[in-house]
């Protein structure tokens, strides 16, 4: 994800959350000026539609089935300080995995007594963050993270511990197990794998070394370490060898290993706790690319290319096995404790915060005084039988109290909140943006915009096709979800946690997103060039 800053510096924009910016317009073109008028039609513009726009603060949302994760600290000077933990369900990288060249009923056959004898070396844990990577001028490649976020410099703790928790796939009623995101982990793990007190966070590539069957660095014949792969930059810590011993490599051929049903359910080895402690930074990882890697060393059986077995030898030979952790569940929990703001007190302000944060509803066209089902001024605007040809909600950024040192969303987004769908402007804009594919559909927008001084000031969505289904083919006026986004083509749903709000339901893109804002609301305490307010641009034949 582009790490968007006030000065937008930043790389590349990745999948789940997107944090950053595409050059816009400051000013708004002025739409009218597009539309030609004759003696059968004029183009007008109505700003006064009635809206009503008001926050709710969200529960405990879900915590696994998500595209990204996080692990850290983020600071917000409105919505306070956010701590998130890790806990990640380990799978079998292959099932009944075969350790060495035999199975374990094929060495429990052989009559000779050579034994492979399979022995961990190392065993690293991978966790890439996301980053890009270009070719400069002078034909080298250069890496940028683009997921990390506060005080990237200051060491923290960095801990790596058993779960002993059973995470299950399916809940009582068959249906897919979901976990929220105020679960408490702490208390069920065992044994811890790592720690590190003054853990660094490195942004360079790792390079590994190439060594012997002794564990000696192998040098070419310039005397430099070779070099046998290079990775992004990433968490890679080293874990404890003789748990993963213990664990796996001894239990080569035991039924624990059969299959990863039986593996999730069984005590052998659940997954991972990871926390970090005393941390100042907010780390976005790509746990897709995750994994465990042990590596081992075993006694290969040199046959002499005969079938005789008596002059067989045994050599050492490396070899590795990696368990995944991008297959099962992957839960974010978090810890809110200084989130005291209360986002319902008034409608006068707009508080846009993501994951368990809160959004806001839209209503548009006013109340219903005549009781027939339909807003007095929706019916007033139908029997006028406009054409629209174009209509934006344009949001602005309350400066006043989401002041310079908040990170600010790039991307807001607007939604069919009682259906829980995208707008029809949303899936009928095919816009792509190569650079950053998350900021496409930029016609229906949402995309931050700055002012003169690259400063957040506003944010305007495009809703021309959704307003002519109601005005035009009398489609339901429906509440409109506004929230934080990280990647509007993400059209899934999380589930919010029942509680005091209605809602059950919530973007995916939001929930990933851990970022907030705050804007003007509709409400006569908002500046009037501030103001929340539908512009609407439409055509009406004239009558002779």
């Amino acid at each position: 994800m582009n790490k968007f800053k006030k000065t937008l510096t930043g790389g590349l924009v990745v999948l789940l959350m997107v944090l950053g910016f595409v050059a816009c317009d400051d000013e708004f073109s002025t739409i009218g000026d597009e539309i030609i008028e004759n003696n059968n039609f004029s183009t007008n513009l109505f700003a006064d539609s009635q809206i009503r726009a008001y926050n709710q603060r969200l529960n405990p949302v879900q915590a696994n089935g998500l595209p990204v994760y996080q692990l850290g600290k983020n600071v917000d000077p409105v919505y306070g300080t956010t701590f998130s933990n890790l806990t990640i369900q380990a799978s079998l990288g292959t099932e009944d995995p075969e350790f060495g060249d035999k199975t374990q009923a094929e060495e429990d056959e052989d009559l000779t007594d050579t034994e492979e004898m399979e022995t961990v070396t190392e065993v690293w844990l991978n966790i890439p963050y996301f980053s890009s990577s270009s070719i400069n001028d002078d034909g080298e490649t250069e890496v940028e993270v683009d997921s990390l976020y506060g005080n990237t410099a200051q060491p923290f703790t960095l801990r790596v511990q058993e779960l002993t928790y059973f995470l299950r796939a399916l809940d009582e009623e068959g249906d897919s197990q979901i976990y929220f995101t105020n679960e408490d982990f702490s208390m069920r793990v065992g044994e811890t794998l790592f720690e590190d007190t003054a853990y660094l966070i490195d942004q360079e590539q790792v390079e590994i070394v190439e060594t012997d069957i002794n564990g000696a660095t192998v040098f070419d014949e310039d005397g430099n370490p070779v070099i046998e792969q290079t990775l992004s930059p990433r968490i890679r810590v080293k874990l404890d060898k003789d748990f993963f011993q213990q664990r796996i490599l001894d239990n080569e051929g035991s039924i624990m290993l059969s299959n990863n049903n039986v593996f999730r359910a069984g005590e052998l080895f659940r997954g991972l706790h990871i926390t970090a402690d005393n941390t100042e930074a907010l780390m976005l990882l790509d746990l897709e690319n995750a994994n465990i890697e042990i590596n081992y060393i075993y006694q290969k059986v040199n046959t002499q290319g005969n079938t005789d077995p008596s002059d067989d030898t045994a050599e050492p030979e490396k070899a590795t096995y990696n368990l995944s952790l991008s297959v099962a569940n992957i839960l974010n929990t978090f810890n809110t404790p200084t989130f005291t703001q209360d986002v319902t007190a008034n409608e006068d302000n707009l508080f846009l915060k993501g994951g368990e944060g809160s959004m806001s509803v839209i209503e548009l066209f006013g109340p219903d005084n005549d009781g027939n089902g339909v807003a007095d001024q929706l019916e007033e605007i139908r029997a006028n039988g406009w054409i629209i040809n174009d209509a934006n909600l344009v949001f602005y950024v309350n400066t006043n109290i989401q002041v310079d040192a908040a990170e600010d969303p790039i991307r807001i987004y607007l939604y069919n909140m009682e259906n829980n769908i995208p707008l029809l402007d949303h899936v009928i804009d095919q816009t792509t943006n190569p650079t950053a594919p998350s900021l496409s559909k930029a016609v229906h927008g949402g995309i931050l915009e700055l002012d003169e001084n690259d400063m957040p000031s506003f944010y305007k969505i495009r809703l021309t096709e959704h307003l002519n289904n109601v005005i035009r083919n009398e489609g339901e006026n429906v509440k409109l979800g506004l929230v934080v986004s990280s990647d509007i083509r993400i059209e899934s749903n999380g589930q919010v946690e029942t509680g005091t709000i209605d809602e059950e339901f919530l973007p995916v893109s939001s929930i990933v997103n851990p970022f907030g804002t705050v804007l003007y609301g509709s409400t006569t305490a908002s500046p009037e060039d501030k103001r929340l307010k539908l512009e609407i641009f439409y055509t009406i034949p004239e009558t002779n």
